[in-house]
């Protein structure tokens, strides 16, 4: 439960997942080319909004983003070292919300079974990896940059409600 070790980190890691999701769901429509609906795009950003949330939960992305800030001789709240914080976390939450996102929209979708079915199509797994190894490219910039923005904002949203951004868990906190 990395993101629960104080309230800063809690209220930023929901404020990005929550803006992520739903970014991520709206370009898995339009990147995959499939019809716009609203049960759909609802369906994209619960799904993305839970693999998003449960990443950050479990994998301590800041600390190990921190870590490599340290061994790359990085000083915090650089921008190197702030690029290197996004590329980390999105390289994460990306990767698990494509894989999930993918396999939702293919494995669940009728007219991809019926091609496959016919013939017309080569197997559904197939078609997920192809379409993971499409998306991710292009949802890991999108999301690269977004998540850049949301998070600055974030900051300064959860510094508001909490004051104190640092706390003595805070990775900023550890020795260099």
């Amino acid at each position: 439960m990395n993101f629960y070790k104080n309230h800063v980190g809690m209220i930023i890691a929901s404020i990005v997942a929550l803006c992520l999701s739903l970014m991520m769901a709206t370009a898995a429509i339009f990147v995959d080319h499939l019809a716009f609906t609203v049960p759909l795009w609802i369906k994209n950003w619960g799904t993305a909004f839970l693999t998003i949330s449960i990443t950050g939960m479990i994998l301590p992305m800041t600390d190990w983003a921190f870590a490599l800030g340290r061994r790359l001789h990085l000083t915090p709240n650089t921008l190197p070292h702030i690029l290197l914080e996004n590329f980390v976390a999105t390289f994460f939450f990306n990767t698990a919300a494509c894989l999930v996102l993918a396999a939702v929209n293919i494995f669940a979708n009728e007219s991809i079974a019926a091609a496959v079915a016919a013939g017309a199509a080569p197997s559904v797994s197939a078609i997920f990896w192809s379409t993971f190894l499409r998306d991710w490219p292009i949802m890991f910039v999108l999301a690269f940059i977004f998540a850049f923005i949301v998070t600055k904002i974030a900051v300064k949203i959860a510094g508001k409600i909490v004051g104190e951004l640092e706390t003595e868990t805070s990775p900023q906190r550890q020795p260099h």
